[in-house]
């Protein structure tokens, strides 16, 4: 294994991906798929993340502010609307939800003001040279959506004059107005729709969807006694599911803003009820293809368990969680490596490890004894560290370094 340095810099946010005939169809589709996903991952404990070779163009998206419809912001009073300012440029406005009391003519007139401001507030940010706008709905207000997205299906132009909205301004007077916004995400936690508009014309829209990567983790437990903590999954139906074929690792989807050190310990204890602690990473794999065009990093770290039974014999006492996990056990590696075939741990052990299922199969006696003699190191962990730049949080960064102390 080379040492070799990965840093993972990914924002945590959930990306929404459908196909639509109509911006309001889109959205309205896009909220439920977004609830769909959010359900099934806080199962799992999952998020989804950005594409890294995207991160430098959108770090506009991760120090979002909060409310910012207020009479307080630094921007210039030239500009209608109250507004944050984000790096790289973004200008970013977040509108306040309704009032419960309003009428429906109350609300399309409060809609048609804040349309009025916001070409108003696009012709100050381009003129200030903003390279995008941000607006955040809240959903009680989601017919403003179709009027913003009126033309971003065709993809206009800046030039092109006849994507418009028509409404009556402050005066009464009917008047048209550009509304070349574009659905980015449903943010389901602040249950609000995110629009954003690129504002530089003559230039690449450098703005990606919102996510493209599900991050998830399994922790290899490792006994002193060289075991490996094992588990079967449920499947099929609720009501008729049965045990899966494979023994695997305990794993699942990381939360937002979780390391994978934290990760891995929680699902280890979520799964079995043991507790462990993080050593270092071990391999990982990059895929494509997954549900709604997902990629995928999964994560194998090395744990240790924390504590034992008095009973010298055996390790903390496993509990499982009986909606996901039909079996857990502890297994010798050699008893694993005679008996199963699962590959990404057959992986791990031969590269990190350096241990092969032929030679324990061939009673390779070197092998063996390693495994009595003392508890497995990794050849080259790769191991938590941190790169920081002044004025900044330490970034976590994985570096493998070779074991001097390996016996391998």
């Amino acid at each position: 294994m080379s040492s070799s340095v990965m840093a993972f810099s990914f924002a945590v946010r959930h990306r929404l991906t459908t196909t639509t005939t109509t911006p309001m169809m889109m959205m309205m589709r896009t909220s439920l798929l977004s609830r769909s996903i959010l359900f099934s991952q806080r199962r799992a404990g999952g998020h989804i993340l950005d594409n890294p070779n995207h991160y430098n163009a959108q770090k506009s998206l991760l120090f979002m502010s909060t409310d910012t419809n207020n009479n307080n912001n630094n921007n210039d009073d030239d500009c209608p609307l109250a507004f944050e300012t984000l790096p790289y440029r973004g200008a970013e406005v977040r509108l306040l939800s309704s009032s419960s009391n309003s009428s429906r003519e109350e609300e399309e007139e409060e809609d048609d003001r804040f349309l009025h401001k916001l070409e108003e507030s696009i012709k100050y940010w381009k003129k200030h040279v903003y390279t995008s706008a941000w607006i955040h709905v809240p959903s009680c207000r989601a017919s403003l959506v179709e009027k913003l997205t009126s033309s971003s299906s065709s993809r206009p132009s800046d030039d092109d004059e006849s994507a418009t909205t028509i409404m009556k301004n402050d005066s009464g007077v009917i008047t048209n107005h550009k509304s070349n916004f574009e659905l980015h995400h449903v943010n389901t936690t602040e249950q609000t729709i995110v629009l954003k508009q690129w504002l530089l014309p003559d230039k690449e829209d450098k703005i990606p969807p919102l996510a493209t990567h599900q991050v998830g983790c399994a922790g290899l437990v490792l006994s002193e006694k060289n075991e490996i903590l094992l588990v079967k999954e449920w499947q099929g139906g609720y009501h008729n599911r049965t045990p899966s074929k494979h023994w695997k690792l305990p794993g699942g989807l990381l939360d937002a803003g979780e390391s994978f050190g934290d990760a891995s310990c929680r699902e280890v204890f979520e799964e079995t009820g043991i507790s462990t602690k993080f050593e270092s990473l071990l391999s990982f794999w990059h895929r494509h293809g997954l549900t709604f065009g997902k990629s995928d990093l999964y994560v194998v770290c090395l744990l240790h368990p924390t504590t034992t039974n008095n009973n010298k014999d055996s390790n903390q006492t496993i509990q499982v969680d009986p909606m996901e996990i039909s079996d857990a056990k502890w297994m010798p590696i050699d008893e694993f490596l005679q008996t199963q075939n699962h590959p990404l741990i057959l992986h791990v052990l031969q590269h990190a490890f350096h241990l092969t299922k032929d030679n324990i199969t061939n009673n390779n006696s070197t092998q063996h004894n390693l495994l009595k003699k003392q508890r497995l190191q990794p050849v080259a962990p790769i191991i938590e560290g941190a790169v920081q730049w002044p004025n900044r949080h330490p970034y976590p960064t994985y570096t493998a370094r070779p074991n001097n102390n390996n016996h391998n």
